[in-house]
């Protein structure tokens, strides 16, 4: 079948709960990525326990 050859580009979306936070992930599969979800959301993760700004390219929910 076609369909089932068909890139999809929904998102993935995640809940993790953390302690107090919880953090909602959305997630595109993208050519290229240089890193995968697991290691963004761990460097995302550390990154705002550390208190750094974090920029990202994404709209707010």
């Amino acid at each position: 079948m076609e369909t089932s050859m068909k890139k999809t580009m929904s998102p993935i979306v995640r809940e993790y709960k953390i302690g107090d936070i919880t953090y909602i992930v959305k997630a595109v599969v993208k050519d290229g990525a240089k890193e995968d979800a697991v290691t963004k959301v761990r460097r995302l993760i550390q990154n705002d326990l550390r208190g750094k700004k974090v920029t990202n390219n994404f709209e707010p929910a």
